[in-house]
């Protein structure tokens, strides 16, 4: 094999603290040719479906979700710092002075008490203007009736993530006797996470020409002080975020792991010298020892942004932007174990949510889940009106406690059990496929269940039993098997007579668990069925799920192909 300048290495890995030694970086997967068009291969059928009873069968435990006792923190604002900026973070971006010096609007109705509280920062949020958002709720701030912090904490929510501190910090410097534990908290983790998402945004740039020795020196001189510089702040903001809890813990670690990310892409993308960019060989060699190097850093990120993940997926959040941006980033740098693979899962199609008629539910559609939690009663969770306004952003922890023990109708059980069904999804979160499970066999006596709620319980049974969450399944190696993928539930609904009018997503559906929960080293005839499997789903569907299923079908053929 081909050497490579060992210099330009040296300089990055003192930068990081590391050595070439004490790195392994496993080989990227081998990519799979798609099979050519028409390609048919002999397969196995499916087996035929088991009698309904049978297929419905619920197997073994349901766990139940562990929530967290919410203890009001104490705060002593004599206690209450503010970390100083470490070195090398950028400065708030110009477009955060605004936020900063905003001129309160004042509500126009008095806010003393929690209800009228309430009214005003709906109008408020009923804005749909950036700025005079902003502004009311700076005018809400004021609210006696509104816990202080709380709305300075929705102003750097909503604001740019960048300008977080921005808002919040000045609030922290001279905090009021009233701020309650958890505000403190969440406020400093705004702080800490705006840090974080400034950090590995602005690395140093070499023009050309890029010769070698032009190179060296760039990577000894200004990239070798940056990345130095970005790694220590990245570490040292991420380290205050451990010993936050729950939600400020969580949009900490998501920062902190997408900030070691976009520094490992960084340090990738730093120019090589021309003679090594134009060997293919001896630049392939670079990359893959640099990727070596680059292990541990990768490894932190995933690890910080699992475990935000985590604590998120315990909030209740359903859609949210750091979620989506750590989703992203896991899968484009993991994509041997897809954070998102489930998302390509078919579900029955959600009618659209009427127009929100009371201001819990007009806020239920505008707060993010946290604060959702805090402000709006949680035994109203069980009115369907609001469980559907809810499904838009997700269902906080206090309000799934509520709805342990409430009565629900036919309707809000199917709406609650969509939502455990897009948490797990989401989170891969094993516990919330089994309180589906839970929620639709428990189907009401003398009221039919509808085909709906049949399609999602058998969706929920083909989910069961795999990783307790995003981490375990990304962190367990060797991958002989996910666990989930009891499919007897989905052929049934696939294959009943009359037509079920959700057999196509039920046939797509069972595929995809299939091929998702594909074990380590499956053989010819694995692939054969999914790829059967597929082509059944692409007999029942139209339009671009009929074609996705066609594509997917021609690849587990391509797979099996080379499996013999």
């Amino acid at each position: 094999m081909r050497s490579i300048p060992r210099s330009i290495f040296t300089a990055l890995a003192a930068a990081m603290g590391l050595s070439l030694a004490a790195c392994a970086a496993a080989p990227p997967p081998a990519p799979n040719a798609p099979a050519a068009p028409g390609d048919a291969r002999a397969a196995t059928p499916p087996p035929a479906p088991l009698p309904e009873e049978e297929a419905f069968a619920v197997r073994g435990t349901l766990k139940d979700e562990w929530l967290p006792l919410l203890k009001q923190a104490p705060f002593n604002p004599k206690s209450a710092l503010v970390p100083p900026v470490p070195a090398g973070v950028p400065a708030p971006p110009a477009a955060c002075e605004a936020f900063a010096r905003r001129a309160p609007v004042a509500p126009a109705r008095a806010c003393g008490d929690a209800q009228g509280a309430l009214d005003a920062l709906d109008a408020a949020l009923a804005e749909d203007d950036a700025a005079r958002r902003d502004a009311r709720l700076a005018g809400v701030e004021t609210c006696a009736g509104l816990d202080a912090g709380l709305a300075r904490a929705l102003r750097a929510e909503l604001a740019p993530v960048a300008c977080g501190d921005a808002i919040a910090a000045p609030f922290l410097e001279a905090p009021p006797a009233t701020l309650k534990g958890d505000l403190y908290q969440v406020l400093l983790g705004l702080t800490l996470s705006a840090r974080l998402a400034r950090t590995a945004t602005e690395p140093p740039a070499l023009r050309p020409p890029y010769d070698q020795q032009r190179v060296l020196a760039f990577t000894k001189g200004p990239l070798f002080t940056w990345v130095t510089d970005q790694a220590r702040a990245i570490e040292d903001l991420g380290r205050l975020g451990v010993e936050l809890p729950f939600y400020a813990k969580g949009i900490v670690a998501v920062e902190s792991g997408r900030a070691d990310m976009r520094l490992v892409e960084a340090v990738r993308s730093a120019p090589l010298p021309d003679a090594m960019r134009k060997d293919a060989e001896l630049s392939n060699v670079y990359y893959a020892e640099l990727d070596q190097l680059l292990e541990p850093w990768k490894t932190r990120g995933r690890d910080a942004a699992l475990v935000g993940l985590r604590e998120l997926s315990s909030v209740g959040v359903l859609r949210d932007p750091r979620v989506d941006g750590a989703r992203a980033m896991l899968s484009r740098l993991y994509g041997g174990r897809r954070v998102d693979a489930l998302d390509a899962l078919e579900l029955p199609p959600l009618p659209e949510a009427a127009v929100p008629s009371s201001g819990a539910e007009r806020l239920a559609a505008r707060l993010p889940t946290y604060y959702a939690g805090r402000l709006l009663p949680a035994d109203a969770a069980a009115r369907p009106e609001l469980l559907r306004v809810l499904l838009g952003r997700g269902v906080p922890l206090q309000h799934r406690a509520a709805l342990r023990t409430a009565q629900l109708s036919p309707e809000a059980r199917l709406l609650y059990a969509r939502a455990r069904i897009e948490l797990g999804r989401l989170y891969w979160r094993a516990v919330d496929f089994d309180q589906a499970t839970a929620l639709l066999t428990a189907w009401p006596e003398g009221t039919p269940r509808p085909p709906e709620a049949t399609m999602l319980l058998a969706l929920a049974l083909g989910l069961r039993n795999g990783p307790e969450d995003a981490a375990l399944m990304m962190r367990r190696a060797p991958l002989t098997g996910l666990g989930l993928g009891d499919l007897a539930a989905l052929d049934w609904v696939a294959r009943a007579k009359p037509a079920s009018p959700y057999a196509g997503i039920a046939a797509y559906d069972a595929a995809l668990i299939k091929q998702i929960a594909a074990p380590q080293g499956a053989d010819a005839r694995y692939w054969s069925d999914v790829a059967a499997r597929f082509r059944e789903a692409q007999a029942l569907l139209t339009g671009p799920l009929a074609q996705a299923a066609e594509e997917r079908a021609r690849a587990a053929d391509e797979v099996a192909r080379t499996a013999r």
